[in-house]
């Protein structure tokens, strides 16, 4: 015994020395070798840093190329980059505020700082953020269930009656039966599937970006700037990246924590994750270019088996999430309404009774919500707007002012820009979200599929891509023949060359579309020929089956004695007709975009002449 404390005193007084020196004691009581060590010298970064990024990463990485597609490109990378910054310092703020007050939890520091009702608002914002995810992630299931039945009952679109009769299915079957087990460990292999199949959906979305990487005219096409959809896809980015009411949680797997450590494990974390938006939101922007895209990237993959199967499997992930989400909602709505009387403290264990009635009451909300969400961009963007905002914004720059020592007026300094930055989150953002058209993706009434696998119909869709890439490509060669007129005024020359080989390597792909279009038009002549002749064919057949029946059946000899030669002339004017009845659309309008070819070629001529 007395050896035993007097290494142990020994080591006290080493470690007061040498902070990183290692002593290795016996425990005889367990018969364990214990090697205890400084907190710098153990540190080890990794394992919280792939907590924080679970955390982190949900639905909203699905609607990453709408916000791409409605921002563009270079603002929207701007915008990951604006909000990762704001996410770390907020993370700082808590973590700093905490431990001036010697607290470790999100509420112990709203009650130090503003007592009981500091407490409650925090309670009630808490509840109403684990609420509005679990409703993010029931639309997401009515987004991509209503696409895999409607592409095996062969409708045209999903409609609104099935997207509801999936998601109630859903509701009942698999996300109430497993919310109703309390022991959470069983959820452990959860978060890793579903890191997995976050990890199949961005390599998927790379693999379709490709084609139109390879074909080098995207660039031409997308969107780089536009500052009209800032508004409508900062709280969605914001709630994106927000991790702040998981803080707490992932630092007490750290021993003894300093501020620099968990700084560093936040800014790992968020950088990982702001890396992985912008290249989900850059390649499925580049991949599906061409379309409208909503805040569920997923709808838009063409329907084969691999990529219904991945929309099943990760629909069924994310239903499977939700009774995770729920412990800490059940929780803090029974904290927040049926705690008892004079007890400040939370309450950790529930009575079976009560966690079912909790459990039901709060999946029954969300399932009313979540039908009344016309889409899911609306409630990301709503809840990060009224909800991210004051939770992961505008509460721990207030927590921290008011917590903060003299010392770290700097700081200080920055909470106060954080929360000038949530309120204009919180104030114009809602605005634009509650002002903006919701449209549904989903059909009013069912209707059968059209057969787009027939070649024709693939061509005539083909025909019209190009049709469309051609206009563009028009459009483009007009503005840059304007720019060389003011480059040249202005007596730039070398920059007036750059926009001529420009548009000579515009010229080059618009010939090659051209091109594609004679052979798709010849495609669709051919097949249009084919067609009349086979019709016409039938229609001879009726017509001399016709004339047999009439000729056995009618006993009158002028009509028996009709001369072969008449009857053959007949013949060939019906002939004559179905062949004169022939299609010719596709030349009109290929011979319509030959002409502004040319015309646009020979103004590059000219305005290339010396």
């Amino acid at each position: 015994i007395y050896l035993r404390a007097w290494s142990i005193l020994s080591y006290a007084m080493k470690k007061r020395n040498d902070e990183s020196e290692v002593l290795l004691l016996e425990d005889v009581e367990h018969g364990e070798t214990h090697l205890i060590a400084s907190g710098i010298a153990t540190f080890d970064a990794r394992p919280q840093v792939f907590n924080i990024v679970n955390c982190i990463v949900g639905v909203s990485v699905l609607a990453m190329p709408y916000c791409f597609q409605q921002c563009g490109i270079l603002l929207a990378v701007t915008m990951i980059a604006i909000s990762s910054v704001i996410t770390k310092l907020t993370c700082h703020f808590l973590f700093q505020g905490a431990t001036n007050v010697r607290v470790r939890n999100y509420e112990g520091l709203a009650a130090t700082a503003y007592g009981h009702a500091g407490r409650r608002a925090i309670e009630i914002l808490l509840l109403l953020f684990l609420m509005s995810s679990i409703v993010a992630y029931t639309v997401v299931i009515g987004d991509l269930g209503p696409h895999i039945v409607a592409d095996y009952l062969e409708l045209a679109a999903p409609t609104e009656r099935l997207r509801v009769l999936v998601m109630v299915v859903v509701m009942v079957f698999v996300i109430i039966p497993l919310s109703t087990i309390k022991d959470i460990e069983l959820f452990s292999i959860v978060s890793s599937i579903a890191v997995f199949f976050y990890g199949i959906f961005v390599l998927h979305i790379i693999i379709e970006s490709l084609e139109s990487l390879l074909e080098g005219t995207w660039s031409q096409h997308v969107i780089w700037w536009r500052p009209e959809g800032f508004l409508a896809c900062l709280p969605i980015v914001t709630m994106a990246l927000a991790c702040q009411t998981q803080l707490f949680s992932v630092t007490e797997g750290l021993v003894n924590p300093t501020i620099d450590q968990v700084d560093s494990v936040v800014s790992m974390a968020v950088n990982l994750c702001s890396a992985m938006y912008a290249a989900v939101g850059m390649f499925g922007y580049v991949a599906f270019y061409n379309r409208k895209l909503h805040g569920d990237v997923l709808v838009e993959l063409a329907p084969n088996f691999l990529t219904q199967l991945l929309k099943l499997s990760f629909m069924l992930s994310i239903a499977v999430s939700v009774p995770l989400m729920l412990f800490p909602a059940r929780h803090a709505l029974f904290n927040l309404c049926l705690r008892p009387n004079g007890c400040e403290l939370p309450i950790a264990r529930i009575q079976r009774s009560t966690f079912h009635c909790l459990t039901i009451t709060i999946l029954f909300l969300n399932l009313v919500v979540a039908i009344l969400i016309p889409n899911v961009e609306f409630i990301l963007g709503l809840s990060g707007s009224l909800i991210g905002s004051l939770m992961t914004i505008i509460f721990p720059s207030l927590l921290f002012l008011k917590v903060a020592k003299s010392r770290q007026q700097g700081v200080a300094n920055l909470a106060k820009i954080c929360l000038v930055a949530g309120c204009f989150v919180l104030i114009a953002c809602t605005w634009v979200t509650l002002t903006k058209e919701q449209k549904s993706a989903m059909a009013a009434h069912p209707e059968p599929k059209d057969r787009n696998d027939l070649p024709e119909v693939k061509a005539l869709e083909h025909l019209e891509q190009l049709e469309e890439r051609v206009l563009d490509a028009n459009l483009n060669l007009s503005q840059k023949l304007s720019d060389i007129s003011q480059l040249a005024a202005q007596g730039k020359d070398s920059e007036a060359k750059m926009v001529i080989e420009e548009i000579r390597q515009q010229q080059e792909e618009q010939r090659e579309l051209i091109q594609k279009q004679e052979k798709l038009v010849e495609q669709l002549n051919l097949h249009i020929e084919e067609h009349e002749r086979i019709k016409s064919d039938e229609k001879r057949k009726d017509e001399r089956k016709k004339s047999e029946e009439q000729m056995a059946n009618d006993s009158s000899p002028a009509v028996r004695d009709v001369p072969q030669k008449e009857q053959s002339q007949e013949i060939q004017n019906v002939r004559a007709e179905s062949y004169s009845v022939r299609p010719s659309v596709y030349k009109l309008e290929h011979k319509n975009i030959n002409s502004v070819d040319v015309n646009v070629s020979n103004i590059v001529v000219k305005s290339l002449a010396p």
